[in-house]
């Protein structure tokens, strides 16, 4: 399966009771970008950054 398919095929992410459909983000996008970039959710923070 190329980069292409990977990327077409969408991700759905469940927080708080909230569902958000993660189309078209970046393969290499954190789960801590997104969650800080595509849902209101600010919480989260980077521990070690490593």
């Amino acid at each position: 399966m190329g980069s292409e398919a990977a990327a077409a095929r969408p991700v759905v992410v469940t927080v708080n009771g909230e569902r958000y459909e993660a189309v078209g983000v970046d393969p290499s996008t954190t789960l801590l970008e997104f969650l800080r970039t595509r849902t209101p959710v600010r919480g989260p923070k980077l521990g070690c950054g490593e």
